[in-house]
């Protein structure tokens, strides 16, 4: 099941596709948002998605925020005739550069956001938000997270099984001595098992020349999924984030409701990978499992994140660990399979001071070169 915090991506070919939008809208806010700000969704999404018809791969994207402060709606083009954007608004003032939907748009949020790419096109990002609720990171927070996350064309048919790709962020306060602190989690989950060839061994991967049996799928889940994140969550501020990895990996095999307990190198569970970052504000602790990639990003620097070769139920060596410096404002950059080029394409398109949800969607948008589940996460280093 694609989670309630997950993008539903649409795009907006027709008037048909409008009332997909405004419906999906309307599924998201329930229960999240009273009668009076989701009827503002709906006009919202209404004139977002009439921006979108407009425009060539018009495309809107909805979700309900991770935090439950609202509902977040996204929208990209590959408009080859984009210029520049107009100059910022006065507050409660018209803009009429914007366009009628557009401005429709920014009226009904209670957060806009726009990035506009000259010959490539725009990205939008536009929030309603309950009453009383704040979008921001929390007071004190060290980063300042945004994330997109859709699911390839076909959704649970086309990859073969539940959609596993996740992220989690949390921050910490200063204690004791200690300044304050945070961890990041992101799994890239694959749910459909290798089925081998007619030449590989009995009991062997043919992908991956490892011991796991070609006629099993993963068992990765969203229980699993959930599990993992508990215990990122649960851990001690400050410890390395090698051995929060193989606290996961302890973890997993010792909960026989996961069905993993009886499986030594947790091989069902397979090609699943995971990657947690550990920073505080001076420096980031990365150790990552497989397809996973990263960099810390600065002005005009990029620093890769290394992973090495293994995925949560493959190579239990411990994991290798990468430490690098970074400074206020810049930014890290994480992201799963089928995307390329990400962290440079950040300092191309120019996105750091741009919001950290709507510079991930211009990445998505730009760096994608595969139909896939795709997550990116970027953090932004809010140490004074």
């Amino acid at each position: 099941m694609f989670p309630d915090h997950g993008h539903r991506r649409i795009a907006v070919a027709s008037p048909d596709d409008i009332a997909t939008a405004r419906r999906i809208a309307a599924e998201r806010a329930e229960g999240v948002l009273p009668a009076d700000e989701a009827a503002r969704l709906d006009r919202l999404v209404t004139a977002m998605a009439d921006y979108a018809l407009g425009r060539p791969a018009g495309t809107v994207l909805i979700a309900r925020m991770r935090s439950g402060a609202g509902v977040e709606c996204l929208a990209y083009d590959r408009d080859p005739a984009t210029t520049d954007l107009p100059a910022s608004p006065a507050p409660d003032s018209a803009s009429p550069g914007f366009g009628a939907a557009l401005e429709a748009v920014r009226v009904q949020a209670d957060r806009f956001h726009i990035h506009a790419t000259p010959g490539i096109g725009s990205a939008l990002l536009a929030r309603v938000l309950r009453p009383g609720a704040d979008d921001g990171p929390p007071a004190g927070a060290l980063a300042q997270a945004g994330a997109v996350m859709v699911e390839r064309s076909g959704g649970e048919a086309a990859r073969g099984g539940p959609f596993i790709d996740h992220w989690f962020v949390s921050c910490a306060p200063a204690r004791g001595g200690d300044g304050p602190c945070g961890i990041a989690l992101m799994v890239d989950g694959d749910t459909a098992g290798d089925t081998g060839s007619a030449d590989a061994e009995p009991g062997v991967d043919a992908g991956k020349g490892q011991g796991c049996p070609p006629q099993s799928p993963t068992v990765m889940t969203a229980a699993v999924v959930r599990q993992v994140e508990a215990v990122v969550a649960a851990t001690v501020p400050g410890l390395p984030a090698p051995v929060v990895v193989n606290a996961i990996r302890r973890d997993l095999k010792g909960r026989s409701g996961l069905g993993l307990s009886q499986d030594r190198t947790l091989t069902r569970i397979g090609r699943s990978a995971v990657a947690v970052l550990r920073f505080d504000a001076d420096a980031v602790d990365y150790t990552a499992l497989g397809t996973l990639a990263g960099a810390v990003v600065r002005r005009q620097e990029i620093t890769a994140l290394g992973a090495r070769w293994a995925m949560i139920g493959f190579n239990p060596l411990a994991p290798a660990s990468v430490h690098l410096r970074w400074a206020p404002g810049e930014h890290v950059v994480l992201y799963t399979g089928g995307c390329a080029r990400l962290p440079a394409l950040f300092i191309h398109r120019d996105l750091h001071e741009v919001e950290p949800t709507l510079a991930a969607l211009v990445l998505l948008r730009d760096g994608a070169v595969s139909d896939d589940d795709h997550t990116v996460l970027v953090l932004r280093n809010r140490a004074a």
